[in-house]
């Protein structure tokens, strides 16, 4: 069994010859930079430049050498994007303290240049707008279109037996892309009392998303594994907004998306959403998911014993490996061993599981932690 057949065994709910790993290539398995020197310096690699992969999250793309030691069976397309002409909003610039970056969206994000780790939320392209005709204002960006000779990088994962994946989207999700251009007050506030303003941009969104996948397809179709999309409905203790509202208001739109993702490959969809999802978790399935991301079992009624036992047969879950909150950062390689093999105990039977930390590997992270982590997979992957 190759990693391919063995990822895709596990995403159609069989046991493979062990667990599928994603280390460093999937939605939200991937490394900060800070982390990734420590892993590079861990295992003696020397590497001339770090590829960035998302600015404001500051995560780089891991080179093959690096997944080939830790034995990831996924391999991402690193998407050469061709610009179909200039950004209307995107720019960069600093001051004294800090460094900006604004996106193609209108979203400004700033980093501390003292001991700054992460861009953080700093501006919107529609902060005080006030009506249909403030909104009007903003400038849509166009997706980019592909560099073909991105295909022969796919071929060649395939060629070697890795399953492949699309990591990137357009934009953020219907619910997730609103507060990132009228700012969070204003959009859920819109959500109730003017969802005449909500409606058109979530319906434009879904044409430039159709489009987006148009051009993935163009150069990558046949090649393509599993996609994904992100859009964040959970918090700590429950969903962002209502079950209700994501249900009838939200998920339309993904159901729309994901049939028309489907009509153009046999692909796997994978919804990124953090927190406590499991109020909603039907609907998504409903909507047409394949794979939940990152499966973050420290939030409220998120265990991997609940989400197994009440989902496994229709969901897959593609993390939640390590609680990436607490014990990974903070406990002791112990610890991260002792939690490791739990939750690899609670996921793993009858396939449905491809294993990775619950979200990026952040700096935080002592590599003594990440290594009993990996190691405790090694030990424990096998059916």
């Amino acid at each position: 069994m190759n990693r391919r057949e063995r990822v895709l065994c596990a995403l159609n709910h069989k046991e493979p010859d062990r667990i599928p790993l994603d280390l460093g290539a999937g939605c939200s398995c991937k490394f900060t930079k800070y982390f990734y020197v420590k892993l590079l310096d861990y295992f003696g690699i020397k590497e001339e430049t770090l590829e960035m992969c998302h600015i404001p999250y500051q995560l780089v793309y891991a080179s093959d050498k690096v997944m080939d030691l830790l034995g990831c069976d996924v391999r991402a397309a690193r998407l050469k994007p061709i610009k179909q002409g200039e950004s209307y909003y995107a720019k960069k610039w600093e001051d004294d303290n800090s460094y900006f970056y604004r996106n193609d969206w209108g979203t400004v994000y700033r980093m501390p240049k003292l001991q700054g780790l992460y861009y953080d939320l700093a501006g919107c392209a529609l902060g005080d707008a006030e009506d249909e005709e403030d909104d009007k204002k903003f400038v849509w960006p166009t997706p980019d279109k592909f560099d073909k000779a991105g295909r022969k990088e796919l071929e060649d994962y395939r060629a070697a037996g890795f399953a492949t994946t699309i990591s990137e989207q357009f934009g953020n999700g219907f619910l997730q892309t609103g507060p990132l251009i009228w700012g969070f007050e204003n959009w859920l506030a819109m959500l109730i009392a003017e969802p005449e303003r909500c409606i058109p941009f979530m319906e434009k969104h879904l044409e430039k998303k159709m489009e987006f996948y148009d051009n993935i397809f163009e150069v990558y179709g046949g090649l393509i594994d599993v996609t994904s999309e992100a859009d964040d409905f959970g918090t700590q203790r429950g969903t962002f907004v209502s079950p209700k509202l994501i249900r009838e208001m939200i998920l339309p739109f993904h159901k729309k998306l994901n049939e028309y993702i489907k009509s153009k490959g046999d692909v796997k969809i994978t919804l990124h959403s953090c927190g406590s999802v499991t109020a909603a978790l039907p609907d998504i399935i409903e909507a047409g998911y394949d794979i939940l991301n990152p499966v973050q079992i420290a939030a409220a009624d998120m265990s991997p014993e609940l989400l197994k036992s009440r989902f496994g047969k229709d969901i897959v879950f593609w993390g939640g490996g390590i609680n990436t909150q607490s014990t990974l950062p903070n406990g002791t390689p112990e610890q991260v061993r002792e939690e490791t093999k739990r939750n690899i105990d609670a996921f793993a039977k009858d396939g449905g599981f491809v294993f990775s930390a619950v979200h990026n590997i952040q700096d935080d992270v002592p590599i003594e932690n990440f290594i009993a982590m990996w190691e405790t997979f090694q030990d424990n992957c096998k059916y």
